[in-house]
């Protein structure tokens, strides 16, 4: 297969996602289709198309997840339906081991390592001609027993997976020897699993790479592909793992039947897991009660199944859940209690959490009480200290997990795997947000803000060689002390100038918790008047992208001006919309700063009310910057030189009436401030002066396209517009909007992505900005950033000045600030 297809489908799904349509759809559906069985032919089919698929998936998400399930749906379903299948060979597990199988083993490791420190799982390092297939047996059986003891321990250390990840080579080539390879790959599951439940996620990544390459040299690419999904499936990665799951079944159908029953019943499974995992729970629930009858789950799997099921409940926050897993749990009692550790740990967690979710709950000893007890007495209760403090969120070890989740997540390589990466570590956050409120901790408060905040604007990507070797990061959390463990040397950090306050915002359980820093003092504040519901009713009525003012109302007679007390009409309407979005702000703060967390980011900063119920950007300057980690980067940024340079394009070229009105209201204002002024369409090479300004049109789904349009001219590439800069201002409808996305831990914004190339600061409209405002709005700016005022107050002082124009929130509130709100002129 040539590239030709992989781009003709990232050319036909773009334009899907761009313009808003399905026409490509079965075109689409049928590249899908041959693209994945090209990739299934060989391995280097797959490493040659898997960088540029997976991107042009990556690229247009919300497009092309139903293309990847659509896909799935259809393989899986005529893989289960063919109802051919046979059974699992694992005569091998009859051969025990004795007292001599151990000391056979130890002189063909010794020898193989000493020969070869460095060793791939895809080579053949050991040397095992001179056992019997007897032995081989008992030694094999000796490796998956040691294997399975030590994956019921959730957290691995380093011992265990280096010990486990050097003999499953050993594994390989005893199991191949013995025509039984595929037992390996199957084992191998135990190692994928833990590494993702030990939040190793790059060594897991690259660990199933090469496991991949092992399954085509041995001739069963379908388990290979199956370990990849099972590794990205575990962390929620969806479009990686529908790919894979996709290329497994794929192969498998490539085959003739009979179909290994062993592999269709680990398909079902972690594809249940997968759909929970990616919170589309109603997949999950579908696959669980349509298992084909003719498919034998062995009692554990079972169970492990209705576990599954439930924890989907579990998450729909179903009401009837308590009392159906009571039931359940009363008739399976025998058979989980008989089944030890690895039964009862997975209940025992699911537990903790309905005595959370659901406070009414019967946990008395003749209820759920019984069977959270008898689980604790079985499982060691180092084996689930992690997930019980997450739960609990009711010690301070929370602080310690975190940081723990924060070194490893350091290991992951590409921005495209950060997003599914920080899943775990924006979870503890969360709790601990709950924790630090409680407890007036401001450190742990902050250290939650790390993630929450959006942290990939900051995360540098890291080059690697396409064979890495495996190397886990040292974790050792009583040695690991940051910044704001100690207050002091916070405080000096940061070094807020007198009379600023500092607000950080987070959404945690549905709850607005608030961390503000005023005058050296952290104060906390759990906002009563917060309701979740009703911001999200906000959301979903597109609110705050719907904001707009008129200046003139038609009547009988003809058209006259809005009045004052009809802009206080509106205003106050505004405010009772917005009630639930007040802060505790110090009373005598001359200038705010905020850090939302990712589930606020639709939250325009400039509409948060005081505690007197009116807008804080009214008084005083309101600056969102960004993160605490982003700030503490840039704060000392130089000024701009005195004779800083200014550029604009607003392409009048195009016959936009809108744009040449605009431009008719700010021509005197740029040759004022000698603008470099840019009216056509296509520029030679972007903007790059020190402040740029962009005038054009925007959608209301612009963070997502990042498009913008002139007339009926659209540019897809503002790369191609925007260059380097220190002040980005963009007179775009909506370019200031953040859209957090579904399936990934992160917030799509232009201004994200201009911050990110470099600028160090961003000021857009959150909504439509009426053409009308810049005429007051820019003249303000300018002179007052050419006196030597910061860019916060020189926002702040235009925003009044539209203000005393048109005194609505919609007119006045409609340009934010964005980064560093320091960043001033050189008047030296």
């Amino acid at each position: 297969m040539d590239k030709i297809k992989v781009n003709d489908f990232n050319q036909k799904l773009t334009d899907e996602r761009l313009h808003n349509h399905n026409r490509h759809e079965n075109e689409l559906k049928g590249l899908y289709r041959e693209i994945i069985s090209s990739m299934a032919t060989d391995y280097s089919e797959y490493r040659n198309h898997i960088p540029a698929f997976l991107q042009s998936l990556e690229n247009n998400s919300e497009n092309s997840v139903p293309y990847s399930i659509d896909l799935f749906f259809a393989l899986y379903d005529k893989l289960l339906f063919s109802k051919n299948f046979r059974p699992f060979d694992l005569s091998v597990m009859d051969y025990k081991p004795d007292d001599h199988t151990l000391e056979m083993m130890e002189p063909i490791l010794e020898a193989s390592f000493q020969k070869k420190n460095k060793q791939r799982l895809s080579e053949n390092n050991f040397d095992i001609s001179t056992l019997s297939d007897d032995n081989k047996k008992r030694m094999a059986t000796l490796v998956i027993h040691k294997l399975q003891n030590d994956a019921k321990q959730l957290n691995w250390n380093e011992d265990l997976v280096f010990s486990n990840i050097s003999l499953s080579g050993f594994l390989r080539q005893i199991l191949l020897s013995l025509d039984n390879a595929e037992l390996f790959y199957h084992t191998v599951g135990l190692i994928v699993d833990r590494l993702s439940s030990s939040e190793h996620y790059q060594p897991g990544r690259d660990f199933t790479e090469e496991v991949l390459l092992s399954s085509y040299k041995d001739g069963i690419p379908e388990v290979g592909y199956f370990n990849s999904f099972r590794m990205y499936s575990n962390v929620g990665s969806i479009h990686a793992s529908l790919i894979y799951i996709n290329l497994c079944l794929a192969c498998i159908l490539k085959k003739k039947p009979p179909y290994s029953e062993r592999l269709i019943r680990e398909i079902i499974w972690q594809a249940l897991k997968f759909f929970r995992n990616v919170r589309l729970p109603q997949f999950a629930i579908q696959i669980y009660r349509e298992i084909p009858v003719e498919i034998n789950f062995p009692p554990y799997e079972r169970r492990s199944l209705d576990h599954g099921y439930f924890t989907c409940l579990l998450m729909l926050d179903d009401p009837l859940l308590p009392s159906q897993l009571l039931d359940y749990l009363r008739q399976e009692r025998e058979s989980i209690l008989a089944g030890g550790i690895n039964d009862a740990m997975p209940w025992l967690v699911t537990l903790y959490n309905i005595k959370r979710i659901y406070p009414d709950a019967d946990f008395t000893p003749n209820g759920l009480g019984f069977f959270l007890t008898t689980f604790e007495m079985i499982v060691p209760a180092d084996y689930v200290k992690k997930y019980k403090d997450i739960i609990e969120a009711d010690t301070e070890d929370l602080k310690k997990h975190l940081k723990e989740s924060l070194v490893k997540l350091n290991e992951t390589r590409n921005t495209a795997d950060f997003v599914y990466d920080n899943k775990s570590a924006i979870m503890i956050s969360n709790r601990l947000i709950d924790y630090s409120t409680k407890n007036k901790d401001s450190s742990a408060f902050l250290l939650s803000m790390v993630l929450k905040s959006d942290y990939s604007i900051l995360f540098q990507e890291k080059k690697s060689e396409e064979l890495v070797q495996l190397i886990l990061p040292e974790v050792n959390v009583d040695e690991i002390e940051m910044l704001y463990d100690n207050s002091e040397e916070f405080l000096k950090e940061l070094s807020l100038n007198p009379g600023v306050a500092m607000c950080w915002l987070a959404c945690a359980e549905e709850k607005l918790s608030q961390l503000q820093l005023f005058n050296d003092v952290f104060s906390f504040h759990l906002h009563e008047d917060w309701k979740y519901e009703l911001y999200k009713k906000l959301l979903d009525s597109d609110y705050f992208v719907d904001l707009k003012f008129d200046d003139t109302v038609k009547e009988n007679r003809g058209v006259r001006q809005i009045s004052p007390e009809e802009y206080a009409n509106e205003e106050a309407r505004i405010i009772r919309r917005l009630s639930i979005g007040k802060l505790a702000v110090h009373d005598n703060a001359n200038a705010l700063y905020i850090v939302k967390d990712m589930e606020l980011s639709k939250f325009p900063h400039n509409l948060f009310l005081n505690s007197d119920g009116d807008f804080i950007a009214k008084y005083i300057p309101v600056t969102n910057v960004l993160s605490t980690e982003w700030l503490l980067e840039t704060h000392q940024t130089n000024p701009l030189p005195s004779d800083y340079k200014k550029s604009i394009w607003i392409p009048i070229e195009s016959g936009d009436y809108p744009l040449s009105y605009l431009f008719g209201n700010i021509e005197n204002t740029l040759q004022e401030y000698s603008f470099n002024v840019h009216q056509e369409m296509k520029l030679n090479e972007p903007l790059s002066a020190d402040i740029n300004i962009v005038c054009s049109h925007g959608a209301k789904n612009i963070s997502e396209t990042q498009i913008v349009s002139q007339e009926d001219h659209l540019t897809y590439d503002l790369n191609t517009v925007i260059g380097k800069g220190r002040i980005l201002i963009f007179f775009v409808c909506h370019s200031g909007s953040m859209k957090t996305e579904f399936f990934r831990n992160n917030v799509t914004s232009l201004v994200k992505r201009f911050i990110a190339q470099g600028y160090d600061a961003v000021i857009a409209p959150c909504w439509a900005l009426d053409v009308t405002v810049p005429r007051y709005w820019l003249p303000e700016f300018l002179k007052s950033f050419e006196e030597g005022q910061t860019i916060s107050q020189a926002t702040f002082n235009a925003n009044r000045k539209v203000n005393e124009r048109y005194p609505t929130p919609a007119a006045w509130a409609c340009l934010h600030l964005y980064g560093n709100p320091n960043l001033i002129k050189d008047i030296n």
